[in-house]
């Protein structure tokens, strides 16, 4: 990459900042927003808000308090704010807002009766009090459905089934706008791609009651037609032909277009992708000149008129003097007046309502006839804007754990289509400097060093058939550990598949060599063969995996509803250049997300996790690292990370992990801000963590087991529980989260996490523990654990 002199990016920035200087000098001092006064806003106090939520009125609101201190330093990000000043313009308009407000939610009759602004000159401050009068709300007296066809498979109640407008209910435009795309939706998975509703809803507020009308166009049954596709550049049409399934002929199903999307966005080449019908695709701009010529060609083909538009409806607007209707594309601010009008409609009001109804059946009806001459087979529009082919981050990292701490500087590159073909190539890098287990550590054992991680992953969709791709990731890392350090080059060579569209098979073949230094004499003292690991510095890993992964989450990052199941096998064995270990390790896992309301929207998160690793073969027992330990953000999280294990029986405190383990997390959250800052919603969380990590093997034993075994019916009295609670911040890059955690169970009784005077009876009935001030393991156990990190624990 060529560089910048940096004189030339000195000058850049002067002339940058005398620029933006001008312009805000410019802004400020020349410029005063009409009906703005110098008198600072003190309170904003609305009284007789009950019935709708008064933060989200105030977030309607221009008027605004000042936010005192924060003025103070409004360049600072998420924190900083402006001064808020009385306007005069901006507060009648307020007025305005506030009915809207509430009649946008059914309370068509919403008043404020009476309203007083004080000043306060000493302070240069203004105080504004209004009380509103919320009255009575506006309830749906009847709802019809005109213009669905008696021969249909669909029925009003199968269309009306479960939506929000309901007879009896609270009318509110938000509702009735709801009610009347989920119609248009419903219609169109049943078939219908031009299927289009109209509707009017009439309100009268004297008494409360609203009567609404919707005219289904169902159009003609549908089914796909020719795949066309629009934006490629560099990426050749057969790869993204080969991720489309869809055939002509087949019956149209919106859900197919989405399935659809997601199979070409996998391919990992396209930083836009949208799969839709030809008649919808008219909205979305094609860069291309050729592109949004040959998009009209097609339009023009298929007998598509510009006005096609499955969500356009007819726009009936009421006249003054007629109940207040709300018609397809209202914001409702429109026809306010004639929903104060209402109030004094005359006796003719139902033949004027019957008149406004038919008029609306009349146009729609001309429409449908209109329609009704659309081909039934449906074009299908795929347009594309390709990925930038070539990455470059540069960053630092800091991360701070009860048993590790580390800085270090990241530099990663990607290469999309590399050499053509969708291959993808990724490279991570990180080099710093870790302190184990801290910088002020809990026992004298400190191991600190330089660490170095550096990762090549290579990527081959469409390898060998076209839902087959290959994945090839080679490693080398320097790690520093407590009780050792290590260097561990690795290459792993896999393929997944998924099966059906929520069901993915993973299988890999991996190798690691691992070389330990700097090790805790524990490790490698012959009293410690009572763990069954025989500690060895240098040895050679190979291992089979595969996994088979059920995902029906509605997101990855921040689930709300939905899903995971994860089995995870790994078999260890000499296969092709001579491992030295043998052993079977399945894993078990589970999450859930079940959403409710309590305090307003929440959602109940759970997971659970089992384990056990078979020694199977020679009697090297199982390494270090694959054995089971818990604790940190996606184990017990009052413990310190793999701080729940067995410990080296003699010498300072290492974690050793288990054979068993066995976790369950039960997790409560709810919204406590929307939207702050206009950033994302803020959560928060009370959780009860449990885990156990066991000596022996679940339930088996095997020839080369040296551990013993245990059963299910151990696993929940060895339990320990913790409590905890977190705090989150939806952000674009994730959830920035903030938990604290406290251990509820006793660890000083548990033999597990106490030493023996004699380090060879340790885990036997004949252990005799040490002073409690004098073992390592307890002051290695604090009891707590605090974590900040960008994502949730599951």
């Amino acid at each position: 990459m060529a560089s910048v002199p940096s004189h030339r990016v000195a000058l850049a920035g002067v002339v940058w900042l005398a620029l933006c200087t001008g312009c805000a000098t410019t802004s400020k001092s020349d410029y005063i927003v009409p009906g703005t006064t110098d008198l600072r806003i003190s309170q904003v106090d609305l009284r007789g808000v009950e019935q709708v939520s008064e933060s989200e009125l105030r977030d309607g609101l221009a008027t605004r308090e000042d936010p005192g201190w924060r003025a103070a330093v409004p360049w600072l990000p998420l924190i900083g704010a402006e001064r808020q000043y009385f306007n005069q313009f901006s507060w009648q308009r307020d007025r305005e807002r506030i009915e809207t407000f509430y009649q946008r939610r059914g309370y068509f009759g919403a008043s404020i009766v009476s309203e007083s602004i004080i000043e306060n000159p000493q302070e240069s401050t203004i105080s504004v009090r209004v009380t509103i009068d919320e009255g009575e709300p506006t309830r749906i007296e009847r709802i019809e459905l005109e213009g669905l066809d008696a021969s249909s498979e669909l029925s009003r109640d199968a269309l009306l089934k479960e939506l929000p407008l309901n007879q009896g209910a609270i009318f509110t435009q938000d509702d009735y706008l709801t009610t009347r795309d989920a119609l248009g939706r419903r219609l169109r998975e049943a078939g219908y791609a031009y299927a289009a509703v109209s509707g009017r809803a009439f309100v009268d507020p004297e008494s409360q009651k609203a009567d609404v009308f919707f005219f289904i166009d169902a159009g003609p049954r549908s089914r796909f037609g020719e795949v066309h596709i629009f934006g490629l550049e560099d990426v050749e049409e057969r790869y993204v032909r080969e991720a489309i399934t869809l055939e002509p002929g087949e019956r149209y199903d919106p859900q197919r277009l989405n399935e659809t999307q997601e199979d070409v966005y996998e391919l990992g080449v396209f930083g836009l992708v949208t799969v839709l019908p030809a008649h919808e695709a008219r909205e979305f701009t094609l860069e291309e000149a050729d592109d949004r010529d040959r998009l009209e060609d097609l339009l023009e083909e298929s007998n598509i008129p510009d006005d096609s538009d499955p969500q356009a409806g007819v726009d009936a607007r009421p006249r003054p003097g007629v109940d207040a209707a709300i018609a397809p594309g209202d914001d409702g601010a429109a026809n306010r007046e004639d929903a104060s009008q209402s109030s004094e409609t005359s006796e003719d009001s139902p033949r004027e309502r019957a008149l406004g109804v038919s008029t609306l059946l009349e146009s729609a009806q001309l429409e449908a006839e209109r329609r009704s001459r659309l081909d039934p087979e449906v074009p299908v529009v795929v347009r594309l804007k390709e990925a930038k082919k070539y990455n470059l981050r540069v960053g630092a990292g800091l991360a701070v754990e009860s048993a590790r701490q580390d800085v270090r500087g990241l530099l990663n590159w990607s290469a999309r289509n590399f050499l053509g073909g969708l291959r993808r190539l990724d490279h991570f890098n990180a080099a710093g400097y870790a302190w184990a287990p801290g910088l002020i550590p809990s026992a004298d054992l400190v191991n600190r060093g330089a660490i170095l991680s550096s990762e090549l992953r290579f990527s081959q969709p469409q390898f060998i058939e076209r839902r087959t791709n290959l994945r090839l990731i080679a490693s080398v890392e320097r790690d520093v550990r407590e009780g050792f350090s290590v260097w561990n080059p690795a290459l792993r060579v896999g393929l997944d598949r998924p099966i059906f569209r929520k069901l993915r098979l993973e299988a890999s073949y991996n190798v690691a060599y691992y070389n330990y230094f700097n090790v805790e004499e524990s490790l490698v003292d012959v009293s410690t063969t009572t763990l069954g690991l025989d500690f060895q510095t240098e040895f050679l890993l190979e291992y089979l995996e595969q996994s088979l992964i059920l995902d029906m989450r509605n997101d990855v990052l921040d689930p709300t509803s939905g899903a995971l199941v994860a089995l995870t096998v790994q078999e260890a064995g000499g296969f092709a250049v001579g491992g030295e270990f043998d052993f079977i390790k399945p894993v078990l896992s589970a999450e859930g997300y079940v959403p409710f309301d309590l305090l307003g929207r929440s959602v109940l998160a759970m997971r659970t996790r089992l384990g056990s690793v078979y020694n199977i073969g020679r009697d090297t027992g199982v390494p270090i690292q694959n054995r089971l330990y818990s604790g940190g953000t996606d184990g017990m999280r009052s413990f310190g990370r793999q701080r729940l294990s067995l410990y080296t029986p003699s010498g300072e405190a290492v974690p050793v992990g288990g054979l068993t383990q066995f976790e369950w997390s039960v997790e409560p959250r709810v919204r406590l801000v929307p939207n702050l800052f206009s950033i994302g919603d803020v959560w928060g969380a009370i959780f009860v963590d449990a885990a156990t990590i066991l000596r022996g093997q679940l339930e088996f034993d095997t020839a080369a087991n040296d551990q013993g075994t245990v059963s299910f019916s151990q696993l929940a009295p060895s339990l320990l529980y913790g409590l905890g609670t977190g705090v989150w911040w939806n952000t674009p890059v994730g959830p920035v989260r903030l938990d604290f955690a406290y251990t509820l169970s006793d660890t000083s009784q548990d033999p597990r996490f106490r030493r023996c005077a004699d380090p060879s009876t340790q885990g036997t009935e004949a252990c005799v523990f040490v002073p409690q001030d004098d073992d390592a393991i307890q002051e290695l156990l604090v009891g707590y654990g605090f974590y900040l990190s960008i994502g949730h624990s599951f």
